[in-house]
């Protein structure tokens, strides 16, 4: 790529993102994020928009997600829903007696690697809902109770694996895959 080859839309939105990381370091004062910002969204080659960061060091490269070690539900007569953005434990236990509880995985950050949710289960019926790009393993052994899992279709070689396992007793838990 020649510095005087046109820079994209997503290249600028790069550039800014930049910007606004060195401003937040402290690297550029709010005066300076303005103009450079104002600089790179009018560029429109690569040798315009490198003008922009060059006296800036290279982007860090962002954290990952951490996950937790564990996490711990616990409904008892009252029910339990859940529905976050946080990355999922490594190992979740929810325990429903007598209550249902929802968990909502849609918006949950899905770190690399294997997340377990572990259900014991009396009279409380468990509802888990996942992305369609998770690969999700159940193995619960049910007593007088349904177990269902939706089929989550092809997934990507690399995609997160839930594992869901657990005991119910009169209690049907559900896996749904939430389809776009």
């Amino acid at each position: 790529m020649t510095d005087e080859s046109r820079a994209s839309d997503a290249e600028r939105e790069q550039a800014v993102a930049r910007l606004r990381e060195a401003s937040a370091e402290g690297r550029l004062t709010l005066e300076e994020l303005a103009e450079r910002t104002a600089w790179a969204y009018d560029s429109t080659t690569h040798a315009e928009l490198e003008k922009v960061t060059r006296d800036l060091p290279a982007a860090t490269a962002a954290p990952s997600p951490e996950r937790r070690a564990r996490g711990t539900l616990v409904a008892i007569f009252a029910p339990l829903t859940r529905r976050n953005r946080r990355p999922l434990p490594e190992r979740t236990l929810v325990l429903s007696i007598f209550a249902p509880v929802r968990l909502d995985l849609r918006e949950t950050t899905f770190v690399p690697g294997e997340a377990e949710i572990v259900v014991l289960s009396l009279f409380g019926p468990v509802f888990v809902t996942v992305p369609e790009h998770v690969d999700v393993d159940t193995s619960v052994v049910s007593v007088f109770a349904p177990v269902r899992h939706d089929d989550s279709g092809p997934v990507p070689p690399a995609a997160p694996r839930l594992r869901v396992r657990g005991l119910a007793f009169f209690a049907p838990l559900f896996v749904n895959v939430a389809r776009r």
